[in-house]
């Protein structure tokens, strides 16, 4: 099983891999897992990291009190997501905006924008996300 020490570098180190033109099959059991969030956690799987980009997915649960969130993000590259699953809501707390993606939609996230994903709904939300070319 991967290691979140090889963020950066997974599945294999971005200019080497593109020396070596090498092409790699993965699916959700080779993906980094790890819980991101000392307050809200939610679940990530990194499917690739490298130096130009970072791929995975994002899952906010349901239950608890409230509705479940992730903590403020920000990112130094563009972030895109694609909602997989339910509904998600992103609140952009710099505009006072908040975004609903729906499932089959996308939200773009400019560099250096804070962002939260907050779940309303009573399932747990998935998105597929890509963040460049820094995470």
């Amino acid at each position: 099983m991967p290691m979140i020490s090889e963020l950066g570098k997974f599945p294999i180190d971005g200019p080497k891999s593109r020396e070596m033109k090498k092409f790699y099959k993965l699916n959700d059991e080779d993906s980094i897992k790890m819980i991101s969030g000392k307050h809200t956690p939610v679940l990530l799987s990194i499917w690739a990291s490298n130096d130009v980009m970072q791929f995975g997915t994002i899952k906010v649960l349901t239950g608890g009190v409230g509705p479940q969130q992730t903590e403020y993000d920000i990112h130094a590259g563009d972030a895109v997501f694609y909602s997989l699953s339910g509904t998600m809501t992103f609140y952009i707390p710099n505009r006072q905006e908040t975004h609903l993606v729906e499932e089959g939609d996308f939200m773009f996230i400019p560099a250096n924008e804070r962002y939260k994903i907050i779940n309303y709904t009573g399932k747990t939300i998935e998105a597929v996300f890509i963040i460049a070319p820094q995470f």
